[in-house]
């Protein structure tokens, strides 16, 4: 069967299936994370005849520079601070919220700060983030 084939769904079977999808790639989101602050916390990429993990992303794993410095930021903010592993993982925050937050985040107002940012857009973030460091 076609797996991109869609005209077969009754409307609740595909917003069912898309939802579904959604928390899957989230969850699928969040490991690949951990295992890119992994690879680049053991400097994998140097034994891979890389200079640094940006090189290895774009290079290697065939990513778009933009998307390369975005995973490697969000990972090692989450590797800091693991509850962001789980608000991605969750679907409550997504890359951009991540590290929108990560330069404010410390230990003491990460927990504060990921539900004050739950299910917000970049706009409501950013507001935020400007009420509590102005």
């Amino acid at each position: 069967m076609d797996p991109y084939a869609t005209s077969h769904f009754s409307n609740d079977a595909l917003r069912h299936d898309l939802k579904a999808r959604v928390a899957n790639d989230c969850r699928s989101t969040a490991v690949l994370l951990s295992r890119i602050g992994e690879f680049d916390e053991r400097k994998l990429y140097l034994e891979d005849g890389y200079a640094s993990m940006h090189s290895y992303c774009v290079n290697e794993l065939h990513y778009c520079e933009g998307t390369a410095s975005w995973r490697i930021y969000t990972a090692r903010a989450a590797r800091r601070f693991p509850l962001l592993f789980d608000a991605v993982a969750d679907g409550r925050l997504h890359l951009t919220a991540v590290v929108l937050l990560s330069k404010y985040l410390t230990s003491g107002n990460v927990e504060e700060l990921v539900a004050a940012a739950t299910h917000r857009s970049k706009a409501e973030i950013e507001h935020v983030i400007a009420a509590r460091f102005p």
